[in-house]
């Protein structure tokens, strides 16, 4: 009797499993800036989810083998990154989906490419999101990719393969640039121009509220402990979604 018990048991909770496991979910695409739910089981969307986890995580120490300091991974990502994703062709559809579609599709538009490398950043121990910086008068805007090094948020632009350096031959950091714009210079960034804006006018407003104790980066919400904490923070509105949206 016992033994028919326990086996009902099983049934009943193995049914749910399999019940919850085929819960009809969805993951957002856009094309060209139209939106779309593409609709699956919720086991193929965490199976997926997990191998995108796994190939994050491999590609970053791939990435940063052999490096020694923080400084060292960052800037061997930002190599990787600059050289390895290129520019959408003009024409083509711009695509928003996961960082690892980008990453195999090998083409990005600008804040794509800082996509890429905060969350190879973020896989590699260091904290990195991507921001918007305006110009003065908001005539134009370049998206950039803040990385925590040494306790500071240093700036790097994947998209031109940039970072800026002090005199003294440190990574600016957002302090550094705002207190000395001059040091926004480089042979890739020098004579370029946005919206009739030269790049290193893009930094006047620089805005790090949303960085703040408690918020879980987008980079951190692709790895399953993260994400399960952060959607746990969002259902007991703890935390709301990361206002950062390029593409959507």
């Amino acid at each position: 009797m016992r033994k028919i018990r326990y086996l009902a048991v099983f049934l009943v909770l193995f049914a749910a499993v399999i019940a919850i496991a085929n819960i009809d979910v969805s993951i957002r695409q856009g094309v060209d800036g139209r939106l779309r739910h593409i609709h699956m089981p919720l086991y193929v969307k965490w199976t997926q989810f997990l191998a995108r986890h796994y190939e994050y995580a491999r590609l970053a120490r791939e990435i940063t083998a052999g490096c020694r300091t923080d400084e060292e991974k960052a800037l061997a990502i930002l190599e990787w990154t600059h050289d390895n994703i290129r520019e959408l062709s003009a024409g083509a559809p711009v695509i928003d989906d996961h960082v690892l579609n980008i990453i195999i599709r090998g083409y990005a538009v600008p804040e794509q490419f800082q996509d890429v490398f905060t969350t190879l950043c973020s896989y590699a121990g260091l904290p990195a999101f991507l921001e918007k910086f305006y110009d003065k008068e908001h005539k134009a805007r370049n998206f950039v990719s803040l990385v925590k090094i040494n306790g500071k948020w240093r700036v790097f632009d994947a998209f031109y393969g940039e970072y800026f350096r002090k005199d003294d031959g440190e990574i600016a950091s957002v302090e550094d640039i705002v207190n000395d714009p001059s040091l926004v210079r480089g042979e890739e960034v020098d004579n370029v121009v946005i919206n009739g804006v030269p790049y290193k006018d893009l930094y006047y407003s620089i805005d790090l509220r949303q960085v703040r104790d408690g918020i879980t980066l987008r980079p951190y919400r692709q790895m399953p402990l993260h994400r399960i904490i952060y959607e746990l923070k969002k259902a007991f509105g703890i935390e709301k979604e990361e206002a950062i949206n390029p593409l959507r």
